[in-house]
């Protein structure tokens, strides 16, 4: 299973934190618009989820990231993606009008 993750603009580790959803790859890639260019890093680092413009970095904007493990993606048929961690560009707003569309 994928997990999908709320993480603050100033966020470094995932350490005392838990994923808020779990779901299959596929519907990940659905629920969250992703596409294989949103991939951040690797699934056992850390993304930069900083963009050195101090507006958005002291905003506390949260992003939707995805991560997802190498059998998860194993299962998947298009062999542009990778395991790690994915972006979303959509808010938690948008991801739960997504999720609600499309119940588990």
């Amino acid at each position: 299973m994928a997990e999908i993750w709320y993480l603050p603009v100033d966020s470094e580790s995932v350490e005392g934190r838990e994923a808020q959803y779990e779901r299959p790859f596929r519907d990940g890639i659905e629920l969250l618009e992703l596409t294989p260019e949103k991939w951040q890093c690797g699934p056992g680092e850390f993304p930069e989820l900083k963009t050195g413009n101090p507006l958005v970095d002291e905003s506390g904007y949260v992003y939707v990231m995805m991560r997802v493990t190498e059998d998860e993606v194993a299962k998947y048929d298009d062999k542009r993606w990778k395991p790690g961690w994915y972006k979303s560009s959509l808010t938690i707003v948008g991801f739960e009008k997504n999720l609600r569309k499309k119940p588990k």
